[in-house]
């Protein structure tokens, strides 16, 4: 196996972990992560239609469809009618929403400031230009330079 075959491996690897444990801590202070991701990600680009949200998530439509109506009926999102195409609806959060967000930043945190203790500054700051590099380099091979990417109207100033 290749360098590259095992540091993808180890990549790999890593995500799949943090993501279950970080999923486990989340759901012993009740919280969702699968919630909270498309929570962040509506805080990150805006109010997005459920088929960027797909997009950006890699997800099929209805998964988020149904996703979105959990949040919706747990007054976390808001729906309304897109200006641009009246087929579709615009995906907003609201301030419970917002809330959720606000309440779950300190578990956030605590785990960022856990898992990184094993790292002197200076292994994270190359760390970090490394991750920097790797996201520059994989946008050059095709990949969406953003999550807002995925949104119809970049550039309009919406």
């Amino acid at each position: 196996m290749s360098i590259q075959q095992n540091v993808l491996e180890q990549m790999r690897d890593l995500h799949f972990r943090m993501h279950r444990l970080f999923n486990d801590r989340m759901r012993a202070q009740g919280a969702s992560l699968a919630q909270l991701k498309l929570l962040l990600l509506i805080e990150r680009c805006g109010e997005m239609r459920s088929t960027d949200i797909a997009d950006a998530l890699g997800q099929a439509p209805r998964t988020v469809t149904e996703a979105v109506d959990g949040l919706e009926r747990d007054g976390l999102v808001m729906r309304h009618p897109d200006p641009n195409d009246r087929r579709a609806k615009r995906i907003n959060l609201t301030e419970a929403g917002r809330g959720v967000i606000r309440e779950v930043e300190p578990h956030r945190d605590v785990f960022a400031s856990e898992f990184f203790a094993c790292l002197p500054e200076q292994d994270l700051e190359k760390f970090l230009s490394i991750l920097t590099t790797l996201n520059g380099r994989i946008v050059e091979m095709g990949a969406p330079s953003s999550l807002g990417a995925f949104r119809p109207d970049e550039g309009s100033g919406q």
